[in-house]
């Protein structure tokens, strides 16, 4: 029998909604074996309004259960809860995640706002140092249009990129056989020198020849662009991560590609 997968899904207890939850309930009901579900409730600090008038700051065992226990008992999933009061909410995440040996943790990407999406500090700290791919789930439930996307960068000498390649292949490649979605691929260049190797590209992702996509252009705006047009239902992307430490930086890639697409995505890793 497989080993089940482990799942920590990131809940916010002061928001009425929890996507992340309903989208791991959804994944486990399509598994041939049911992953267990850790579910870890913390209050990034940075994110709330931190004052005693708050009332989505006070939760009772009513809540707990109808909102956690009784969707996870209704679709007999194994579960266990995990509470936590360290103001270091990232790297309380990340340390629930390891000690439980998770092999993906999910959590809500918070609503677009202004046409532009954007992290706060937290969640980067997850996506650059996580062990583990890490599921950003939008607030609709996931269409099935049968297309996952996976995003490279094949033309490249860097030894760190493609290690991030494997994983971002083999994590595209793992989510399309358990949901049954078609694997495609997409490998922007921006000039001739840099165009990658379709053949490799083919060899490696092992599909057909129509589901590979090289286009030159921006890179964000070539991978929008194709999960637009395939109507990608999950995007797999990789991050070397990002700097912030300046007030003037660009936006990052990832915030700007998640302004253009609506879908869940999964950020891998290079560590």
């Amino acid at each position: 029998m497989a080993k089940p997968e482990i799942f920590v899904v990131v809940i916010n207890p002061t928001l009425d909604r929890h996507v992340a939850l309903e989208r791991a309930i959804e994944i486990a009901n399509s598994l041939p074996v049911k992953p267990r579900i850790v579910v870890f409730i913390g209050v990034d600090a940075t994110r709330v309004v931190d004052k005693p008038s708050n009332k989505n700051l006070y939760r009772d065992s009513g809540w707990l259960e109808r909102e956690i226990c009784a969707p996870l008992q209704g679709n007999d999933i194994d579960f266990d809860i995990v509470f936590s009061w360290c103001s270091s909410w990232a790297a309380s995440v990340m340390q629930v995640a390891e000690s439980v040996g998770a092999t993906m943790i999910l959590m809500r990407a918070q609503p677009t706002v202004d046409s532009f999406f954007q992290f706060n500090f937290g969640k980067w700290n997850v996506f650059k140092n996580s062990k583990c791919p890490v599921l950003l789930v939008r607030g609709e439930a996931m269409t099935k249009t049968g297309v996952v996307l996976a995003a490279l960068k094949w033309q490249t000498q860097n030894g760190e990129q493609k290690l991030l390649n494997r994983k971002i292949l083999d994590a595209a490649k793992a989510t399309s056989s358990w949901s049954g979605s078609q694997l495609h691929v997409v490998n922007a260049f921006r000039d001739a020198i840099s165009h990658p190797d379709r053949g490799a590209l083919l060899r490696n992702a092992e599909v057909a020849n129509c589901n590979i996509h090289i286009q030159q252009g921006d890179p964000t705006k070539v991978i929008g662009s194709v999960a637009l047009g395939t109507e990608a239902e999950l995007v797999v992307i990789g991050t070397k991560g990002h700097s912030y430490g300046t007030d003037k930086m660009h936006p990052a890639k990832l915030e700007r590609l998640l302004s253009m697409i609506e879908v869940d995505v999964l950020v891998v890793n290079s560590k």
